[in-house]
């Protein structure tokens, strides 16, 4: 099974501003999100490709993952991004607007054939945008349809625009949630939309990650360099989080050693789903450890 990347906070920043590029790749994201889709109006995308390209072959983005928006599947504009991409520089790309598993077996499929002979030590991820109706319902078969996806993306902006709802915590609980479990099932990472109605408002961007960490996402697409902290700070187990982890972890295997199946943890019933659930907590809070330890680096 591939090794997640850590994503609590994903950057992005239209690929036509240079200036934001240099800046994203010197934040304390876990990546920076190169905008070619809808953050970039139709005559810049020429200009933008260009502009990414550059970046991507300058620019030391250190431990960020590099991960570039690219247009939808079967779009002309998708195509021209093919032909402009630099592969070798390129982590991951966001698919927007996913509606079946055969757009990203097609896309799958080309990254096959273009990656022979790059060399690389690990394939191009994909993250799949969830963002229409059909898409949601689509979720499962999406997020099945190819070992390179590692994640999926909902997208509300698109989602709400689409269905008439609105941009509220009860309006996106049911998306959210099954986006989630669809995620969960393949084993793949969850990310939620970015807080996007007042971006520079840090409480309003915390209490919305905090909604999302609870419906079970592991982060945020970002717009704001302020996100990013918060972001950081919400999907990384506290201190409490981690020492709780410890106590279930040591009574649960203190019990299997006595030959029983269950624990009680501050009085809290302990079996394994909830053994498995600290495990986790644990392992990403070493690797939130070991990545903010070296900081921007």
């Amino acid at each position: 099974m591939r090794v997640q990347r850590l994503r609590r906070s994903l950057l992005i920043t239209p690929g036509d501003r240079p200036e934001r590029i240099a800046k994203a790749a010197t934040l304390p994201a876990d990546g920076v999100v190169l905008d070619l889709e809808d953050g970039v109006g139709p005559e810049q995308k020429a200009a933008a490709r260009d502009a990414i390209r550059s970046a991507l072959a300058t620019l030391d983005f250190g431990r960020r993952e590099r991960i570039v928006h690219c247009n939808g599947v079967g779009t002309d504009a998708h195509a021209l991004d093919r032909a402009a991409l630099d592969l070798a520089r390129i982590d991951a790309l966001f698919v927007p607007k996913v509606e079946t598993a055969e757009q990203l077996r097609d896309l799958a499929a080309w990254l096959d054939q273009e990656e022979t002979g790059l060399g690389r030590s690990r394939p191009i991820d994909i993250i799949a945008t969830i963002e229409t109706p059909r898409g949601l319902f689509n979720a499962l078969p999406i997020a099945d349809a190819t070992p390179r996806t590692s994640a999926l993306f909902f997208g509300s902006g698109d989602y709400t625009a689409a269905t008439g709802s609105a941009v509220t915590e009860r309006a996106l609980a049911v998306p959210r949630a099954l986006i989630v479990a669809a995620a969960a099932a393949a084993g793949l990472d969850a990310i939620d939309a970015a807080y996007f109605i007042a971006v520079k408002d840090v409480a309003a961007t915390r209490d919305d990650a905090l909604i999302a960490r609870e419906l079970g996402f592991t982060g945020k697409l970002l717009f704001h360099p302020d996100q990013i902290a918060v972001a950081n700070d919400v999907f990384s187990p506290s201190d409490r989080d981690i020492a709780r982890a410890e106590r279930i972890l040591a009574a649960y295997e203190a019990a299997r050693r006595e030959g029983r199946g269950t624990a009680f943890v501050d009085g809290e019933f302990i079996a394994v789903d909830i053994a498995l659930m600290a495990e986790r907590t644990l392992a990403l809070a070493r690797q939130a450890r070991d990545i903010d330890k070296r900081g921007s680096s």
